[in-house]
């Protein structure tokens, strides 16, 4: 893990705390103990069968398959996981994450706020009827909206689904450099393809596919894209809002 100015923090793919249970392992990167407020991001693999069941009591959480395919039950009913596949889990929820193939189901997900209550819920869980509510977003499906000249961004878990605490977004960055700029909400990110450079007013660190970024509210940093491939990440934030918000030092809100 390397820290920027004002806690803005890069962590590397063995940077996290790790737990298994059952087919489930987790990977806690940003989380309160390591200096976020009340965002978190898991990086969770899911090897074949039947993960144990999860609840967060008060919290909402967005899920993101990077690879591997399955089922994600939430309260009984079902959604199919496949790469791209966003899913919102509201709060109370019980849910797990079926691993139906030969290759590990990759999840990363944001839980916000952070709740301490997060348990495994244990027995066997009750098939639901009926038309299962709208959970699941693909990412091929949403439209495309820019931010700036050269970035572009899709919602995925949004209000529409019903989230009101968390916005999540996939993003894509060609080879630029955007100008140094700040945010209203926290924010943490993960690096799905391309490598680049995070630069704070007074430090810099070099980031690949599989490492996060953490940025607080309010500190002022830029994301450059050195080339030659596109950088595409999956994020979340916390307020609920537009990842093309943007606020420039010096400019008027």
């Amino acid at each position: 893990m390397k820290i920027l100015t004002g806690g803005c923090s890069v962590y590397f793919g063995q940077d996290g705390q790790v737990s298994t249970a059952g087919t489930w392992t987790a990977r806690t990167v940003v989380a309160r103990n390591s200096g976020a407020q009340r965002i978190t991001q898991i990086v969770s693999e899911y090897a074949p069968g039947c993960s144990p069941s999860l609840v967060n009591p008060q919290a909402e959480e967005v899920l993101y398959v990077v690879c591997g395919e399955g089922t994600c039950r939430i309260n009984g009913f079902a959604y199919g996981l496949r790469p791209g596949a966003a899913i919102f889990v509201p709060p109370a929820a019980v849910y797990s994450v079926e691993n139906s193939g030969a290759e590990t189901v990759r999840v990363v997900s944001s839980c916000c706020p952070e709740d301490p209550q997060r348990h495994i819920v244990l027995g066997p869980l009750s098939e639901s009827s009926g038309k299962p509510p709208g959970l699941l977003v693909r990412e091929e499906v949403r439209e495309d909206i820019h931010a700036g000249q050269d970035r572009r961004f899709r919602y995925l878990v949004n209000t529409d689904v019903g989230c009101r605490q968390i916005t999540q977004f996939a993003g894509w960055i060609p080879p630029s450099k955007a100008p140094v700029h700040y945010h209203h909400y926290e924010e943490a990110i993960f690096i799905l393809e391309g490598s680049g450079i995070v630069h704070t007013d007074d430090a810099s660190s070099e980031f690949t596919a599989g490492c996060s970024i953490y940025f607080p509210v309010g500190v002022r940093h830029c994301v450059e894209n050195p080339g030659p491939a596109t950088i595409k990440l999956v994020g979340a934030f916390y307020p609920s809002g537009s990842p093309g918000e943007a606020y420039e030092p010096g400019r008027s809100e």
